[in-house]
């Protein structure tokens, strides 16, 4: 019998690439909180058209809690290839504690934030809702893996640079790390930082 790896699309999306995160403060509490356009790509890579194959449907915004307490409660289906499921959220229609500053956004933010909650159920930035960007050494390893340290590309040593490199205090290794340097540069170039260093 064939064993299903249920974990599979949670395994191929729960990594975060850090370049699309940032820090933020939300009520008091400190957050990693992702791009959301980033997240519709990664969702589209995995599941193809946003609307067509992944998404939202029956959208229903509920307006009765606005003269009790400010907050609309939002509800709609989410689907994605092979499923679909129910999500609800809700948010203050203002943007302060007194309710004098209405917010114009607050149908997009909460759409926005609906779409990150749905997508977390489905493994998508699971580090993150797991607390993994709180582990400094798993945030210097994801970094690493999304952020290779780019090849050292030598570029030529001509005399002006040469004079401005041992003018800098670089050392012979670190000048040979930086420019091809062939065997009579070489020589000059350890005269020119003995001279330098007298």
């Amino acid at each position: 019998m064939e064993t299903k790896d249920n974990l599979e699309l949670w395994n191929k999306v729960e990594k975060t690439n850090p370049n699309y995160t940032k820090q933020a403060n939300v009520k008091g509490n400190k957050i990693t909180s992702i791009a959301p356009q980033f997240q519709i790509m990664n969702a589209t890579e995995h599941f193809g058209a946003y609307g067509i194959a992944w998404g939202f449907k029956d959208i229903e915004i509920d307006y009765t809690l606005v003269p009790v307490c400010g907050l609309v409660y939002w509800r709609a289906i989410f689907f994605f290839p092979n499923g679909e499921f129910p999500a609800t959220n809700s948010i203050s229609i203002w943007r302060d504690g007194a309710m004098t500053k209405p917010d114009d956004q607050f149908a997009k933010k909460v759409e926005t934030d609906s779409l990150t909650k749905c997508l977390s159920k489905l493994g998508f930035n699971a580090d993150i809702f797991l607390g993994k960007f709180d582990d400094d050494r798993y945030l210097q390893e994801v970094n690493e893996e999304f952020n290779p340290p780019k090849p050292i590309v030598k570029g030529n040593l001509t005399q002006p640079i040469v004079e401005a490199e041992v003018k800098s205090g670089k050392t012979i290794e670190q000048i040979k790390a930086l420019y091809i340097v062939d065997e009579k540069q070489e020589k000059k170039l350890i005269k020119m930082i003995k001279d330098a260093n007298k």
